[in-house]
């Protein structure tokens, strides 16, 4: 498989846990970020099919920011990860 992955999770542990599943897989993980600043960077300086997001991250950008940008900007697909499932963080109607 050559798709290349870039996980966004603030939390390493976790991070390290999905790099070392989805290699396993057959994917190809291009990076593993922690803010939505530092995803917008890789994002535009690597070759990325998919990104996969935490939706609270570190920083000033959430990744429903984030990935509203990558997708207006580079038009990659982005899969939410979450630990919460709360309304207010599930909900697709925030703004």
């Amino acid at each position: 498989m050559d798709d290349k992955i870039l996980v966004v999770e603030d939390e390493i542990i976790t991070a390290e846990h999905i790099k070392l599943s989805l290699k396993n897989q057959g994917y190809q993980v291009v990076g593993l970020v922690i803010s939505g600043e530092e995803t917008i960077n890789k994002v535009r300086d690597t070759e990325v099919d998919l990104v996969l997001m935490d939706i609270n991250l570190k920083g000033e950008m959430d990744g429903v920011e984030s990935a509203e940008e990558i997708w207006d900007s580079h038009s990659i697909p982005v899969i939410f990860l979450t630990a919460y499932s709360d309304g207010k963080t599930t909900s697709t109607s925030q703004k």
